[in-house]
């Protein structure tokens, strides 16, 4: 007899027309199963259409005292009322064909009457019950995946029409039909280099695996190989257990490297050693990982310049271009900017309409050179602004000082004077800056802006300007400070926060 010392008392509902087959079921396997009847018919879809729940229905092929197989002409409406629900045909007759219209029809197996096997009968009621739980849920995961997706396009929306953003969306989706190829993506800082990565993923055959984003450039280099690649307990002092590291985390999906001009010599060999051979190895173990991770890296430097200059390494460049894909500054999709206004006031509570004729001209006029970044920052201050003012529209007023005090035709660089609470008074913030200077500016603005909406509280200011925590917001601090010392004197709250750090 069949082990049923770990059975689920499924619930079966019989449809029969044979009474003594109903008793003879429910005495060979009703201590197991739990038996519902209906012996036409109509008894059967009256238990249907009442709602009753079934694990599986079993349905004999000759209903209502007629010689034709009626049954097959009732799988179609059951299949309707219960598609997710299991069916097993019941019959005595042996031609094959009959079979194979059953199982066309939608049944999941068979049992033939007239063989007494109630082993066998058990081992078919349990595959085709067993069978549909596992579809069930299978079906609930994928709706739930789909969910989570609909939640991440929401949240990381890659917004915009213009042709050239278009040309950009229809590269990532044929590159997401290759679930193995790299992709370097490029843009100047506050591009959307990350919304484009989520876009390659959640098109792609990975859709339903993990997505890891991780920011290098605001990881200190003493930990980075150990939250990368993971380390053994005891590794290292303070090591007082093991660590999997992101590229762990992402096995099976899509790991995004972003600010990969950022990494040392050290880090640039392992990571290419992983792009060749699909290896890691955790800081202090002896044994290497096999892996199964899409790279898409991310940068706003120039790369094949830092190869000439000897800081970034050819072979690793090489892998990473295997495709380039380049993301515009929002000075070259201006047509986009209506979108995005639309969709970043939307976020904050407030709408378009709010906005006076001259000073929505004096946004669209803006060179924007801090991009998306930029302007999400903008609408933040302007959310605090109107809060502040105590006013229903948003004005010149409710403007941050760069985009209020700029004039068209201003070289850029000028956009950073003439705020009270971002005080200057120095020469050196109107000369020209490097692409690099503009990029510490805007990053170090949006901190500033940060440390004084959220009064001081460093971890708080950390969050809003998108740094996570207090560890990251003093690393990137430091390392601006160690580059451009000089531009730490157009903010002042950094300044009053970060004394140890900023002299």
């Amino acid at each position: 007899m069949p082990d049923y010392s770990l059975r689920n008392n499924y619930k079966i509902l019989l449809v029969d027309d044979n009474p003594s087959f109903h008793s003879e079921l429910k005495a060979a396997l009703g201590r197991h199963y739990e038996f519902a009847g209906a012996i036409d018919a109509s008894g059967l879809f009256k238990k249907l259409q009442n709602g009753d729940e079934f694990d599986l229905i079993m349905l004999d092929l000759v209903l209502d005292g007629s010689a034709r197989l009626i049954g097959l002409d009732l799988l179609p409406k059951i299949k309707e009322l219960r598609p997710e629900t299991p069916l097993v045909v019941v019959t005595n007759d042996k031609e094959v064909e009959t079979v194979v219209a059953a199982i066309k029809g939608g049944a999941e197996n068979f049992i033939h009457k007239g063989k007494k096997d109630y082993e066998l009968w058990d081992q078919v009621i349990r595959k085709a019950v067993e069978g549909g739980k596992v579809k069930a849920e299978n079906k609930h995961l994928r709706q739930e995946v789909q969910r989570y997706r609909e939640k991440e396009t929401e949240e990381f929306p890659f917004i915009g029409r213009s042709t050239i953003i278009q040309e950009v969306k229809d590269t990532l989706l044929i590159l997401s039909e290759d679930p193995n190829i790299s992709v370097l993506i490029t843009g100047e800082t506050g591009t959307g280099k990350e919304v484009a990565a989520r876009y390659l993923h959640q098109h792609g055959m990975r859709k339903d695996k993990s997505f890891i984003a991780v920011n290098l450039s605001a990881i200190s280099e003493s930990l980075l190989e150990s939250e990368l690649f993971g380390h053994i307990k005891g590794a290292f002092t303070g090591a007082s257990q093991a660590k999997e590291g992101y590229f762990r985390q992402a096995n099976g999906g899509v790991l995004m490297l972003d600010e990969i001009g950022d990494i040392n010599p050290d880090i640039q060999i392992k990571l290419l050693r992983f792009l060749e051979r699909k290896l890691i190895r955790p800081v202090g173990s002896d044994n290497d990982i096999q892996l199964d991770v899409q790279v898409v890296a991310a940068t706003h430097r120039d790369l094949k310049s830092m190869v000439a200059e000897g800081t970034f390494r050819q072979d690793l460049f090489m892998r990473l271009k295997t495709v380039e894909v380049r993301l515009p500054p929002l000075r070259e999709r201006l047509s986009d900017l209506n979108l995005l206004l639309d969709h970043y006031l939307q976020q904050a509570g407030m709408s378009r309409d709010l906005i006076r004729p001259g000073t929505y001209d004096r946004i669209l006029s803006y060179p924007w050179h801090g991009n998306i970044r930029e302007l999400v920052s903008a609408v933040q201050y302007i959310s605090m602004r109107r809060k502040i003012l105590k006013t229903d529209v948003i004005d010149d007023h409710c403007l941050p000082y760069d985009i209020r005090d700029h004039r068209p035709g201003a070289p850029a660089a000028q956009a950073v004077t003439a705020n009270d609470r971002i005080a200057t008074a120095t020469a050196s913030v109107t000369q020209e800056l490097s692409r690099e200077e503009e990029v510490a500016v805007t990053d170090l603005r949006r901190i500033e802006q940060a440390l004084l909406e959220k009064n001081y509280v460093k971890g708080d200011a950390a969050k809003m300007a998108g740094l996570e925590n207090t560890d990251n917001l003093r690393y990137c601090i430091r390392k601006y400070y160690k580059q451009f010392p000089t531009l730490f004197v157009q903010f002042p709250a950094i300044k009053k926060a970060f004394g140890k750090i900023v002299k």
